[in-house]
């Protein structure tokens, strides 16, 4: 059950059919101490993930459902911030003041602009605009979508430096074949109305926990270069920590570029082969 205020009538729908408590689920994963105002940084933590979130999440909405921004009054001459769309009233971050019961009524309109002027705030709303956008293009790995996969995949390893390239049909029997593992996990990235990249792999118990090996990692190589493997990669790793895993390998077949990629981002040589892994 959703705690924020107005959640039980907040049922207005964007262009993709996706209402406030959508977007709250979302913005749970994306809210952080880099997202929270500065004066209220020290005190933030995941368990009271909305503090310090509430102008820059209030006209992110805006800029998604439309209508006005309010602001309720609070000691020091600052606003905590709000949506009103055409009298659907709802507080996305509401739960920071607890038990606390606040005043919606005849609250003045915030301007954007105002808010905007300080530039810590700004950059703010722009991380956490740049973080939704993200999240937004990251969706469930689909059998839907085996040939795009396939396609990608072949494209992404043929031609230099690779000596063996795949073709798109024995990619996608790779794939599938993963695919159909009761342990599998993957994620697709979806960019200009279509897929671009996508990981997949595998969990495996052993002695001293559960871990995740990533099979696949590729993206379009037209996509490349624009960050999408790193975010890809991060979001494995969020989820892998909710999941209980106690850290990720994988084998990668280059030692140049593709070794130097997974150490910047937190994997380590174990073998040559090259076999990379990560604790959790």
């Amino acid at each position: 059950m959703y705690k924020f205020y107005g959640w039980e009538t907040a049922n207005i729908k964007d262009s993709q059919g996706l209402n406030p408590k959508d977007y709250y689920d979302i913005l749970s994963d994306i809210w952080s101490s880099e997202t929270c105002a500065p004066r209220m940084r020290s005190d933030w933590t995941s368990d009271n993930k909305t503090l310090g979130q509430c102008s820059i999440t209030a006209f992110l909405l805006q800029d998604i459902f439309g209508g006005k921004v309010y602001g309720i009054p609070l000691s020091g001459g600052n606003y905590h911030c709000f949506n009103d769309v055409d009298g659907c009233v709802f507080d996305l971050t509401s739960e920071q003041f607890g038990d606390e019961v606040l005043d919606y009524e005849n609250c003045s309109e915030q301007n954007r602009s105002v808010h905007f002027s300080k530039e810590e705030k700004r950059l703010r709303y722009e991380l956490l605009k740049r973080r939704l956008d993200e999240a937004m293009s990251i969706h469930p790995i689909s059998p839907d979508h085996i040939k795009q996969y396939g396609e990608i995949y072949a494209a992404a390893f043929s031609g230099e430096p690779w000596n063996d390239p795949w073709e798109k049909k024995d990619a996608e029997i790779h794939i599938s074949e993963l695919m159909e593992s009761k342990q599998s996990y993957g994620l697709e990235y979806v960019s200009d109305g279509k897929v671009v990249a996508f990981l997949l792999g595998t969990s495996m118990l052993f002695h001293y926990g559960r871990t995740f090996e990533i099979n696949d990692l590729a993206v379009d190589p037209e996509y490349q270069g624009k960050g999408i493997a790193k975010t890809l990669m991060e979001r494995c790793k969020s989820d892998m920590k909710k999941k209980g895993i106690v850290g990720i390998h994988l084998i990668t077949a280059n030692e140049g570029f593709l070794q130097g990629f997974y150490e910047r981002h937190g994997f380590q040589k174990e073998e040559r082969v090259i076999l990379m892994g990560m604790e959790l």
